[in-house]
């Protein structure tokens, strides 16, 4: 295993380690409010995009994840009201 393969499979170990807390939190509804919700997807979405255009594979996933998981709990919020 070569020095950028161990650098990619880090990456992925930490956005799998990442995710797991973020989801827990969001999905598990101890998400603060809606502003919280929105600034994750937000933040997650233009570093996605950003990612698309400097390329980093783990990165990149993260922040599909990281988006999806919020839009779950911006959902979740909308439906409450």
């Amino acid at each position: 295993m070569n020095a950028t393969q161990l650098a990619d499979l880090a990456g992925f170990a930490g956005t799998i380690a990442i995710l797991a807390a973020f989801a827990r939190q969001t999905l598990g509804n101890r998400a603060p409010d809606m502003a919280y919700n929105l600034g994750n997807l937000a933040g997650a979405s233009l570093l996605a995009f950003s990612l698309s255009i400097n390329f980093n594979l783990p990165a990149l996933l993260l922040e599909i994840a990281w988006a999806a998981i919020a839009l779950v709990g911006v959902v979740r919020l909308a439906l409450r009201r």
